[in-house]
């Protein structure tokens, strides 16, 4: 009995050694010498295991990027005898060059065997050949502080069927990045063999001195493996990897010579134009002239170009718009614009000085100090247009002059006067009658004059104004003219060319022929400060107010303020959809 219990304990301890035994694990390396940019698959094998099992692969991170995972099971059977593993096939791609080991790896409760490899740095010869290459390259090896630096990556490829191709994301501290256009596809001969081409171009501005680190970028796709069976449909894939090595860069910083209360401004080229709607030789007081200054820099993006604030004059009321910012991309470079408008009405009469502009930029081909300049200019101010009074007034096809109009004719003294009624022969009854009939005519005369003044009044306000009584037909360029008479009748305070204007510029803006009064405009607007202002003015104008032009001074004033912030406000979302439509990518391949 005895004997039997011992048995019993033997057996039961034998197989509960098995159980807890830990699986058997092995790894191995499908190479151990590879060329930079190359892959190496470390394959982990757990012996007996059919499920998931736990792994630690943190202490690959130091030398290692693990791009890939794929897990396999097999069974087989071998004179009755079960055999069961998984298998673990890690994708490395490695970081640097030399010798680098593959630490021991805790799997299933036992660590793998460690493991080394050797990675050769990259030479040219390498490239004929291959199925897939990157390069990099830039355009200097040296550049100023802000100053563009382009940046060139191009993914040179036979293979076709790139699935979820990858790139590394340009990340460099205190450096701002511009992708130059979309990512360009085309084909080139490289030793005789022919290559698809990916190519995407960026403009790099460092923000401080010293040296810019530009980092290794690396490639990574899947392709599908040829000898998928496509088992459940799924396809069996392979990753596949290329790299560039990336660059340091000296950054300068700007040089001692530069004017040191000046922006700086590094380019291969800065220039600026000025345009004037008006002609200088007709200006009188009260009109508005708008002067419009063009900056473009080539190698400079349109932010970076400085406001230009000139000194106030003094008998001109000045009336800046929001500047207009862009970029374009020209050979391969960012050339950068800005539109810089002021409305400038005159107030005096005189000889007005406009000054002109002068600004400082630095010649990054020439390493020189340059300046782009805009001369002064003068405006001669004449006095209000009126109608002449000096002219002779014309009545029934004669004219009437104060030196004849006493002799019609040489022989007007020849008969004596003869009185129309011989006072001293007429009743006074007969005076008195003539008296009041006139008085009754000149009554009846005035009712009749005042009778239709005011049905024409009440048809004016009664009729809305058609297209005839607006200069511009709806057109998007006209809204900046119908807002610039917009703030001319602003500033002279007269309501009812005011109101002219204001409807004038709500059509182009609105871009509605149908719009007629100030009421509809108010409601287009949706703004409860601009319906009240309008409000004000209609019974300034038709009411019985006592309200005239000074007392809405103020009033005025706060309309053009509201318009023009809700102008800036349309540019602003205008500008904002175009950059939400600026870096739009194609697909990597064409179908």
């Amino acid at each position: 009995m005895v004997n039997l219990l011992a048995c019993l304990l033997t057996v039961a301890l034998t197989l509960f050694s098995s159980f807890t035994h830990a699986q058997p694990v092995t790894a191995t390396l499908d190479r151990t010498q590879i060329v930079r940019g190359e892959t190496v698959t470390l394959t982990i094998r757990v012996e007996g295991q059919q499920g998931g099992v736990q792994m630690d692969l943190s202490p690959l991170e130091a030398s290692f990027q693990v791009v890939a995972t794929r897990t396999s099971s097999q069974m087989r059977s071998i004179n009755n005898s079960m055999e069961a593993w998984i298998d673990y096939n890690l994708t490395l791609f490695p970081l640097h060059e030399g010798d680098i080991e593959i630490p021991p790896l805790l799997v299933a409760g036992e660590y793998t065997q460690r493991l080394d490899i050797h990675v050769d740095p990259k030479t040219v010869t390498t490239i004929a050949g291959q199925d897939l290459f990157m390069e990099a390259i830039v355009n200097k090896d040296s550049i100023y502080v802000q100053e563009q630096l382009l940046f060139t990556i191009r993914l040179y490829y036979t293979i076709n069927g790139i699935r979820n191709p990858i790139f590394t994301e340009l990340e460099m501290p205190d450096t701002v990045i511009q992708m130059i256009g979309t990512p360009n596809q085309y084909e080139k001969l490289v030793d005789g063999v022919r290559y698809g081409v990916y190519e995407k171009q960026y403009a790099l501005f460092p923000q401080r001195s010293g040296s810019l680190e530009i980092p290794d970028i690396m490639f990574r796709g899947e392709v599908t493996d040829g000898s998928s069976n496509y088992v459940f449909r799924n396809l069996n894939t392979r990753t596949i990897t290329s790299y560039a090595e990336g660059y340091t860069i000296e950054v300068q910083e700007k040089p001692a010579d530069y004017p040191a209360d000046a922006v700086w401004l590094p380019a291969s080229n800065i220039t600026i134009r000025e345009r004037w709607d008006n002609d200088f030789s007709n200006v009188r007081i009260g009109d508005a002239l708008t002067r419009t200054i063009e900056f473009e820099a080539n190698g400079l993006d349109g932010a970076a170009l400085p406001p230009i604030t000139f000194p106030q004059i003094a008998t001109v009321n000045t009336y800046p718009e929001p500047p207009e910012i862009s970029r374009s991309y020209v050979g391969g470079n960012i050339v950068g614009q800005r539109i810089q408008q002021d409305s400038l009405v005159v107030t005096e009469i005189g000889t007005i000085r406009v000054p002109g502009v002068t600004l400082p930029w630095f010649d990054i081909d020439t390493e020189e100090v340059k300046y782009a300049t805009i001369e002064d200019s003068a405006i001669r101010v004449g006095p209000v247009r009126t109608t002449s009074q000096d002219e002779p007034m014309s009545l029934g096809g004669s004219v009437l002059d104060e030196n004849n109009a006493s002799s019609s004719s040489p022989n007007a003294n020849a008969l004596p006067e003869m009185p129309l009624v011989n006072g001293p022969q007429t009743p006074l009854w007969i005076l008195v009658l003539a008296a009041a009939l006139t008085a009754l005519l000149l009554a009846f005369t005035v009712h009749t004059v005042n009778r239709r003044r005011s049905a024409a009044s009440r048809v004016t306000k009664a009729t809305p104004v058609g297209a005839p009584m607006y200069r511009q037909q709806i057109a998007p360029e006209s809204e900046n003219t119908a807002f610039k008479e917009f703030v001319q009748a602003c500033s002279q305070n007269h309501l009812p060319a005011l109101r002219l204007a204001l409807i004038a510029w709500g059509r182009q803006y609105f871009a509605d022929a149908d719009l007629h009064n100030l009421d509809e405009l108010a409601q287009r607007t949706g703004d409860k400060e601009i319906k009240a202002i309008c409000i004000k003015i209609q019974q300034a104008l038709y009411g019985e107010s006592s309200q005239d032009a000074k007392s809405l001074t103020g009033d005025i004033q706060r309309l053009q303020a509201v318009i023009t912030d809700l102008r800036t406000q349309h540019k602003l979302e205008q500008t904002k959809s175009v950059k939400d439509r600026d870096y739009a990518l194609p697909p990597l391949y064409k179908a």
